[in-house]
């Protein structure tokens, strides 16, 4: 089972009861605008939660002061000690810190308990607030994809093709920053 505490935050597995909190946040527009995923039903997200139960690669991100879930956080390893990693806020708490605060965690975990390698995640242009975070906590800009991939259609059933940032971050950069 993961936990992991900051000064003002709690990291840990997924428990039933975080359903409504995940919903406020993945039943939004805005939160599936840069996304594969259209807006969750309340369906959809007690469902991801059920799968995300004992599944210790899916996190959530509770505040102390309040036992509130304001986001999520997940890995996956792929081959040559490299992880793949993603993430999900609540944007009424947003602009605080927060997600750079967990995903430090995040990167931590991964690189000195799994002994990563080697960490990248892809990234929409469009979604300024996540490539920023990236850059803050360290990770390199790697390669720009131009029309890579097409999660939505538009009105006419055509593919809306996005283009995607790659960001990196190796396990001896993230030492000489920490």
């Amino acid at each position: 089972m993961i936990h992991y505490e900051t000064d003002r935050l709690i990291l840990r597995n997924y428990k039933p009861e975080d359903v409504k909190d995940y919903f406020e946040y993945m039943s939004l527009a805005s939160t599936a605008l840069h996304e594969d995923f259209e807006p969750y039903s309340m369906g959809d997200c007690t469902q991801a939660v059920n799968e995300r139960l004992l599944d210790d690669s899916f996190w959530v991100v509770v505040l102390k002061e309040n036992n509130k879930v304001i986001g999520d956080l997940c890995f996956r390893k792929n081959d040559y000690e490299t992880y793949e990693i993603a993430y999900d806020f609540n944007a009424c708490y947003g602009r605080r810190g927060y997600a750079t605060e967990a995903c430090k965690v995040l990167v931590t975990h991964i690189f000195s308990v799994l002994n990563g390698r080697r960490l990248y995640v892809g990234c929409n242009e469009d979604n300024e607030s996540s490539w920023h975070l990236l850059e803050r906590l360290g990770f390199r800009r790697e390669a720009y994809c131009i029309e890579d991939v097409a999660f939505k259609k538009d009105t006419h059933g055509n593919p809306i093709y996005v283009n995607i940032y790659f960001y990196a971050l190796l396990s001896k950069e993230w030492n000489a920053i920490i």
